[in-house]
């Protein structure tokens, strides 16, 4: 005598299956969107503090002012708070991108969906010969558009030490 062996599913079975299996993949999906802003932003946070490491380091090894400042386009600074199309790092006593100066490094636009705002006072970060950024604390706030990833500020003191914070540099809550 033979015996019947059921093979494959019923239907109730394959649409539960199925259910299970779009959850499961929309849940992925949505948690690897997030996970992806929150590396962009940290890629675009380390970054700019590296071009503030090497202002400062740049400045003191040489003896000679350096200047950090938003771009706007090709090889010019811009006079608004936002560093979105990246940033200059060059070195000036003037604190103005002459034809004769070299620009140490260029910073590309920042990855979609994040968004660089300097502090009203600060427009540019001019580094002196000891380290020093003279003038008033600066604030540097990333934030993200899609608010997948939490919103990260950078206090520079005027010794020229920058630092990375989840508030403000006043210790409030940051607003973007």
């Amino acid at each position: 005598m033979r015996s019947h062996s059921q093979d494959g599913l019923t239907l109730p079975e394959l649409l539960l299956s199925l259910t299970v299996i779009s959850t499961l993949s929309v849940s992925g999906i949505s948690q690897f969107k997030h996970t992806l802003q929150v590396n962009r932003m940290a890629a675009e946070i380390n970054q700019f503090i590296t071009a503030l490491h090497l202002a400062r380091s740049e400045a003191v090894k040489h003896g000679r002012r350096i200047v950090l400042c938003p771009r706007v386009h090709g090889s010019a600074c811009g006079s608004s708070p936002d560093w979105v199309n990246g940033w200059m790092v060059f070195a000036s006593d003037d604190r103005k991108l002459d034809q004769d100066e070299t620009i140490l490094q260029a910073g590309n636009p920042l990855s979609a969906g994040i968004s660089l705002r300097s502090s009203n006072h600060r427009k540019r970060i001019v580094y002196q010969q000891d380290g020093s950024s003279g003038g008033s604390n600066a604030s540097f706030t990333f934030c993200d558009t899609r608010k997948l990833a939490k919103p990260r500020v950078i206090c520079l003191s005027n010794t020229g030490r920058p630092r990375l914070s989840l508030t403000r540099c006043d210790g409030k809550t940051i607003h973007c």
